[in-house]
């Protein structure tokens, strides 16, 4: 079991770091360093996405139907990995004297490799934490365990950046390649390999290929359970998204008259502060989750985040930094639920479509979530960097912005935010799933 978990929480650690390492460093760097226009950014950033949205079914199809050979998972998940880890150190390593236009095709490309590579890490990663256990309430403690090293990530993550261009480095491009070297190799590399090497072999109950000779191997009336938790996983990472990506740019711009090394630095403690309340979060969302129930628990805290998005027009205001820890003690509840709760719901339901079908198909819904995550994504940068064009943010200054766009940023941060979160808890309002019958078969 100690195997095991090392192993998940490893494969989480490298996997929250493949999702959110790129989006840490390239806005920062290729926008506000570089000097790359917003939207053409968001573009480049976007469309590995999108296509690793597209081809997440088949990478699962794929996994599945070398299911047969031994250790396959494994060598995929390794492999996978270090693959991952190469692009991502190679895309900091841009020469500063070339045009916006080449900086812009060399992170495409380097991004375009990484994400086909992370498509096939994170749906084993995620399949193997399905795979831990049958019970309902042992399944929301296993995503709460997973959520933990989310979180650790997240305490890192956004330091990487004013690491960069600290005086640890010659300059800041001497700064990007090394840290962009660090996280390739330890945080992403090595913990694949860890996970790889120490994870359990896979279910074979659990493939749909081998149980189901049917074209979708799920339980229709189940599957369009499984869909209203999409819809509220692209409301939360899409269209929340969108509002909340501006942020920073409140920080920098409208708090800290342009200083982006400033900025960054009280981005890094409000990115700190939701993962530490985000760790001390992760018990209490699991045992209401047991108690109470999944939905009634997330519906809950969709209100809290309504709550946030009011206080976030007082707390962005100059001089109220220190007082960005409210956001932090009460945004990080949802972004903990969406690790927590979502996927320990969704294994319930594969469990559910295990009673019924005989075949758990959770590569079927991991690869799907996946899908739906990645195509959130999509949204969230491309309507970020848009939205920024639109309302006439000038990315060639080093100063604030106008007055119209800091007040326009400040208002689809709280209203955006606001308006979405009542959109989710009329989409949970739909959701009536609930598992009848648990399954206690044990593990081959």
């Amino acid at each position: 079991m100690l195997k095991h978990k090392v192993a998940l929480g490893s494969g989480f650690f490298a996997i929250f770091f493949v999702g959110h390492g790129i989006g840490a460093l390239a806005i920062p760097y290729y926008q506000m360093t570089l000097g790359v226009d917003p939207f053409l950014l968001g573009l480049v950033l976007t469309i590995p996405v999108f296509f690793s949205a597209l081809i997440s079914p088949w990478a699962a199809t794929v996994i599945d139907a070398f299911s047969h050979v031994r250790n396959s998972h494994r060598v995929i998940l390794i492999a996978s990995g270090w693959f991952c880890a190469l692009s991502f150190a190679a895309m900091w390593r841009v020469p500063t004297h070339w045009s916006d236009t080449l900086s812009i095709l060399y992170l495409f490309g380097c991004s375009l490799i990484f994400f086909f590579f992370a498509t096939f890490m994170t749906v084993v990663v995620r399949c193997l934490a399905v795979e831990s256990t049958p019970e309902s309430r042992e399944l929301t403690a296993v995503m709460g365990f997973t959520t933990i090293f989310e979180k650790l990530g997240s305490i890192i993550y956004f330091w990487l950046f004013p690491l960069a261009q600290s005086k640890l480095f010659f300059s800041l491009t001497v700064g990007m390649k090394t840290i962009g070297l660090w996280v390739s190799v330890l945080l992403i590399g090595i913990l694949s390999s860890v996970s790889g090497l120490l994870c359990r072999s896979r279910d074979k109950r659990a493939i749909a290929l081998v149980n189901s000779q049917a074209s979708t191997p799920f339980s229709p009336p189940l599957y369009t359970q499984v869909k209203w938790l999409f819809a509220v996983t692209v409301i939360q990472f899409g269209l929340i998204g969108v509002c909340i990506n501006l942020d920073f740019y409140v920080l920098v711009y409208f708090i800290n008259a342009g200083d982006i090394a400033q900025g960054a630095i009280w981005k890094g403690y409000l990115s700190t502060g939701y993962a530490l309340f985000g760790l001390l979060a992760i018990p209490v969302i699991v045992k209401a989750g047991n108690r109470f129930g999944k939905k009634r628990t997330l519906q809950f805290i969709y209100a809290i985040n309504c709550i946030n998005a009011l206080s976030k027009w007082f707390i962005y205001q100059p001089g109220m930094e220190h007082w960005l820890i409210i956001d932090s003690l009460l945004g990080t509840w949802v972004w903990t639920a969406h690790t927590t709760l979502i996927p320990a719901i969704l294994a319930d339901i594969c469990y559910e479509n295990q009673r019924i079908t005989g075949s758990l198909s959770d590569s079927y819904v991991v690869a799907r979530h996946n899908r739906v995550s990645n195509l959130a994504l999509v949204i969230s940068f491309v309507g970020s960097g848009l939205l920024l064009n639109l309302i006439g943010f000038n990315a060639d200054t080093t100063t604030a912005q106008s007055d119209s766009v800091l007040f326009t940023m400040r208002l689809v941060l709280v209203a955006g935010s606001l308006m979405f979160s009542g959109l989710a808890l009329f989409v949970l309002s739909k959701f009536t799933f609930h598992r009848t019958v648990a399954s206690h078969q044990p593990r081959p």
